[in-house]
């Protein structure tokens, strides 16, 4: 039998040594590790931190989402609520207001009213409509019932921007009022005029006076009215004339040129420049005249010329006698 050899706690010391000179462990490697682990530990933490922000991020993006939902499903049924509420107290199922006739020249339009109750008693039913023009005195106007139990009305008025009808429904002695809104008036039956003055300016003296050249554009198309009525919109005479602090400069015939069947467009290219200096005004009117004798002025531009270059001003015409923010005028 083999015998075991017995180590000696000397020869096993000496083992250990050994080991520790082949895999020698410093004072800075326990701290490099201690250091390591602790950067480690700060990153986790870092994208935790970044982790749990983005989370809440998105929980309240998703709790605003979900607030606004909710907010616009309450207003539309509170929406859908009053408009209930208004369709039940409204004694009407149709009603409506149009323009049927109108006179440039006398600046007067007829309206035709109509109104058709939801309910119908023979002998105990009547309307009124109740007529105002820019929020002025309401004229009462009375209605005739037809065979179909509707009310119609016209009524003749002078032009005005807004017209507002009110339509008063009698049972017996029970009123039941209804609104049925605003009318545009002159802008439904006049013309529409737009235009441009494409302007350019060649400074001498100094920077104090100018050779003004370019060119004038001018738009006219037949009214919401007009085209209703299938009615075309001929001008005579179109012209273009400039002025520079009240005094014409240059008055010259514009070109026409039928565009499509909804408007036409005049145009000029000055061919002599004039002079300007600061401080001055410049005007550029378009004037032409309609088969009926209507004559129209519409202020295409205003400036005001001033350190060297052109600023837009107010314009000129009186707001009393115009349309389209005061810029055209019709005699």
């Amino acid at each position: 039998m083999e015998e075991k050899r017995l180590e000696h706690p000397e020869e096993r010391q000496d083992e250990k040594q050994e080991k520790k000179k082949q895999y020698p462990v410093t004072r800075r490697d326990f701290y490099g590790c201690v250091i390591i682990l602790l950067i480690a530990v700060f990153l986790q933490g870092m994208q935790t931190r970044a982790l749990i922000r983005r989370e809440a991020q998105n929980m309240n993006n998703r709790c605003q989402n979900i607030e606004s939902q909710m907010w616009n499903s309450i207003s539309n049924i509170q929406d859908g609520i009053a408009s209930s509420l208004a369709e039940a107290d409204n004694p009407l199922q149709e009603s409506s207001v149009e323009i049927v006739a109108a006179n440039l020249k006398e600046k007067k339009v007829t309206l035709r009213m109509t109104a058709m109750p939801k309910e119908w008693k023979t002998g105990d039913t009547s309307l009124q409509f109740y007529l105002s023009c820019d929020g002025g005195e309401k004229i009462a106007v009375d209605a005739a019932a037809g065979a179909d139990h509707s009310f119609t009305a016209e009524k003749e008025i002078p032009f005005c921007e807004v017209a507002a009808v009110t339509a008063i429904l009698q049972r017996g002695d029970m009123e039941y009022p209804s609104d049925l809104g605003e009318t545009g008036v002159s802008g439904a039956v006049y013309p529409f005029f737009s235009g441009d003055f494409y302007s350019t300016f060649t400074w001498t003296g100094g920077g104090s006076e100018a050779s003004v050249s370019g060119n004038v554009e001018v738009e006219v198309q037949p009214s919401d009215w007009m085209m209703q009525e299938d009615k075309s919109l001929t001008l005579k005479n179109p012209t273009v004339e400039i002025y520079v602090d009240g005094k014409r400069v240059q008055k010259h015939k514009m070109q026409a040129e039928v565009a499509d069947t909804t408007f036409t467009r005049y145009t000029y290219t000055i061919e002599k420049a004039f002079k300007v200096k600061e401080g001055q005004y410049i005007e550029v009117y378009f004037k032409a005249e309609d088969e009926n004798g209507l004559k129209y002025t519409y202020l295409v531009d205003r400036s005001h010329v001033t350190n060297g270059d052109v600023e837009t001003a107010e314009p000129a015409v009186p707001a009393a006698d115009s349309v389209q923010e005061g810029r055209l005028k019709v005699e």
